[in-house]
């Protein structure tokens, strides 16, 4: 399993997105509520309800044009005991509707292609509400994924002999002969750690690291023993397999490891016995069983409890443990059922909420907003739960829109060569085996001509891992780079764009913009209208700072906080508030993409992102390929101010015709500033020194007289190369010759014209 240790139990992500009513067959009438007396439509209450009850998000949006088919639905929860009522228009203009006590719901079946409308009814002691009316478009390529019914997932995995986790015989039996090799190492392995095997069996003392680090090891061995009986299912594996599933079974469930203390070792507790339990069952004599089953069914009732208590995750989808640990719940759920009569009850109400939420980071474009690391770690973490559903229930979770995209994702923030991750805790990272990983297994799980080629370019990975032996087998299709795969990426549902100079070359130019409506919030950062550069497999422009755990002092005092990213601060480093200290998400808005051959242009307002401090917070990137990057600011305040334009490298920059230079390795980043007159500086300490990690450079261009406004241009080149950039500042705006390109800067807007 992947540790996310410094994470911490998320709060609720406290935003709602204002989206517009639309006028429908649906639309209430004048006798309904959410109409005033006077006939005109009251407050929608999916953006009305107060914003410490609910974060879930309103899916799908109005607007959509949706990938899976049926979509999503989820509203924001209201008080506990209110009743909802789907009402969902076909294209036909015939209506249907479907009662849930939940603020989510899986339609039956699939939704044929055509434009429909949906609005849902809340009903309460006082009265029944209806929302605005919402729309989205089914396209003929939308992907059918249809959840089935809660007795159908329970008579599957009921009706499925141990073990249910691993494939059929015959397809098991063809994994283990194409991954001979990799059992065989596993194996090795193995008997190579025997002598370590006493400490892994002994309950963890300490705190939460200690106890973490010791479970995490504990699991692992048991996991491999399980693993090396599967290949092997003699004597002696078995023997190795049940003393190791034994010794975690007598740890104290309440004790160092529960999941009260420690709810991701408590998890890692769980599902190891749940996996071992599964695989040894046929083996087992009664009292073997029973003092498995006994360990396994208190454990993940306070898992069940935790996570679907009081409708946790469905009312706050916005905690990435308990999000995780859903998934968990629901899969050892499917290995259960018919051994232990809670299971049913398990897997009825975890398995349909799961597969509903599946990822809240992102939509379905397969993005994560939580940045790269944890995107990574959390695909990793759930990958061995998307392969056992499959095997135990047929439910194949790679349909689901945004894993299908997930890879894509990955491929343009991750790409093959890049120096490091891109944003959120962790992004500093180089993470080259969990990567090849990762990629690999999810390509496997999941294939797609990109994630294929992108899995294929990345090495290092340890056969060994469950995430590379259980996944499905490779399907053989080559693994080449797909032709008209564009150089930049859009990511709407986080904000996020990925500009390179040539996707396919691990040598390439790449820039990386945010501006996101998660804001701060959880492992993003206060970083909205940043932007990160690198080249030739060198970090140029970064985002400083090192994760050195969640809420230490680093991390609320400088990794977290607008200054140290590439981003917008005023008056001596002051930026967006940070979600964890202040409580508001601070969320910014990608207004703008537009991207050809040539170039990229993508603008971000993270006015909203700054409260009341500032009326105007506009940024617009525009990328020319293959070196050159213009960055335009437009800021203004009631109050003046002292504009800070800040930028971030690992090496200490040195000053160049009137700008500075940035090196890292064989490859160079040049900085020129254009507009209000400006005065750089620069450190290499913290405000707050990390545990570990060597100094950085944080420099800043200061405007140099306050003002309740500035407009700041500043063009960065890869290569530092010699040609002058001709500039000038015309009535309507800005308008730069350079690169073979005449760029024309007005109002926040970038035109784009080939020169000559």
């Amino acid at each position: 399993m992947i540790r996310n240790r410094f994470d911490a139990m998320s709060r609720l992500l406290r935003t709602a997105l204002v989206l517009a009513a639309v006028g429908a067959s649906l639309a209430p009438t004048a006798a309904q509520p959410g109409v005033d007396a006077n006939g005109a439509r009251a407050a929608d209450w999916m953006t009305a309800v107060p914003l410490t009850q609910s974060a879930a998000a309103t899916r799908p949006a109005d607007g959509a044009v949706v990938e899976q088919t049926p979509p999503d639905f989820s509203w924001p929860a209201l008080k506990v005991g209110t009743h909802y009522t789907l009402s969902l228009e076909f294209p036909d203009g015939k209506a249907r509707s479907r009662a849930t006590s939940n603020n989510w719901l899986n339609w039956s079946e699939p939704l044929p292609p055509g434009d429909y409308a949906w609005r849902v009814a809340a009903t309460t002691p006082q009265g029944t509400v209806d929302s605005a009316v919402r729309k989205f478009h089914v396209p003929r390529h939308a992907v059918p994924f249809v959840v089935p019914d809660a007795d159908v997932l329970v008579a599957r995995a009921r009706a499925k002999p141990h073990p249910r986790a691993l494939p059929d015989k015959p397809l098991l039996a063809a994994l283990l002969a194409e991954r001979a090799q990799d059992f065989a190492l596993l194996s090795q392995q193995v008997d190579a750690g025997a002598a370590a095997a006493a400490g892994h069996r002994r309950e963890p003392v300490g705190d939460l690291a200690a106890v973490e680090s010791h479970t995490f090891a504990a699991v692992d061995r048991a996991t491999a023993l399980v693993l090396a009986y599967v290949a092997t299912p003699d004597q002696r594996r078995y023997a190795q397999a049940l003393e190791q599933a034994l010794a975690l079974a007598a740890w104290d469930p309440h004790g160092s490891t529960s999941y009260a203390r420690a709810d991701q070792a408590a998890r890692g507790v769980a599902a190891t016995l749940a996996l071992a339990y599964d695989s040894l069952e046929p083996r087992l004599d009664r009292t073997q069983r029973e003092t498995l089953l006994a360990a396994i069914e208190t454990r993940l009732d306070d898992l069940y409890r935790g996570v679907v208590g009081d409708a946790r995750v469905a009312v706050q989808p916005y905690d990435s443990h308990g999000n995780q640990t859903l998934f968990y719940v629901a899969m050892i759920s499917t290995l259960l059922v018919g051994d232990l009569p809670a299971a049913d009850s398990w897997l009825r109400d975890t398995l349909p909420l799961a597969l509903c939420w599946l990822s809240p980071w992102g939509g379905e474009d397969g993005a994560f907003a939580n940045g790269t690391a944890y995107a990574q770690w959390t695909t990793g973490d759930l990958l061995i739960p998307w392969y056992v559903l499959r095997s135990s229930v047929g439910i194949d979770v790679a349909q689901k829109a945004w894993v299908r995209n997930h890879a894509r994702f990955l491929a343009y923030f991750a790409p093959p060569g890049a120096p490091t991750g891109a944003f959120g805790d962790g992004a500093e990272l180089k993470l080259e085996e969990q990567w090849a990983r990762f990629a690999k297994g999810l390509a496997q799980f999941a294939p797609t001509p990109l994630g294929r080629w992108y899995a294929a370019q990345l090495h290092g990975e340890d056969p060994t891992r469950p995430q590379m032996l259980l996944a499905p087998r490779a399907d053989g299709k080559p693994a080449a780079y797909p032709v008209d795969t564009p150089n930049a990426a859009l990511f709407p549902s986080i904000g996020w764009v990925a500009m390179h100079s040539n996707l396919a070359d691990a040598a390439r130019t790449s820039v990386y913009f945010k501006s996101s409506p998660f804001g701060s919030f959880n492992h993003s950062h206060a970083d909205q209208n940043s932007f990160v550069v690198s080249a030739n497999g060198e970090p140029l422009a970064i985002d400083s700072g090192y994760y050195d755990g969640y809420a230490t002092a680093h991390w609320r005092q400088w990794y977290k906080q607008t200054r140290a990213h590439n981003a917008i601060t005023f008056d001596g480093g002051h930026g967006q508030p940070v979600f964890e200290d202040s409580g508001e998400v601070a969320p910014g808005h990608l207004a703008h993409f537009t991207d050809t051959a040539a170039y990229t242009v993508v603008s971000g307002d993270a006015s909203k992102a700054y409260g009341a401090a500032l009326d105007v917070a506009e940024r617009t990137l525009v990328y020319l390929r293959p070196d050159t990057l213009v960055v335009h600011d437009r800021l203004a305040a009631t109050a003046p101010h002292t504009w800070e334009w800040n930028l971030h490298a690992r090496e200490r920059m040195t000053a160049r015709d009137g700008g500075v230079a940035i090196r890292s390795g064989a490859a160079t980043l040049c900085v020129a500033m254009l507009g209000t007159p400006t005065a750089f500086s620069q450190r290499d300490s913290f405000d707050a020194a990390p545990g570990d990690g060597r100094p950085q450079w944080h420099g800043v261009f200061a405007v140099t007289e306050p003002a309740t406004s500035a407009e700041l241009v500043a063009v960065l080149r890869v290569g530092c190369p010699a040609a002058p950039i001709v500039s000038r500042r015309t009535a309507e705006g800005w308008q730069l010759e350079l690169a073979g390109f005449r760029v024309t800067l007005v109002d926040g807007a970038a035109l784009v014209q080939p020169q000559g």
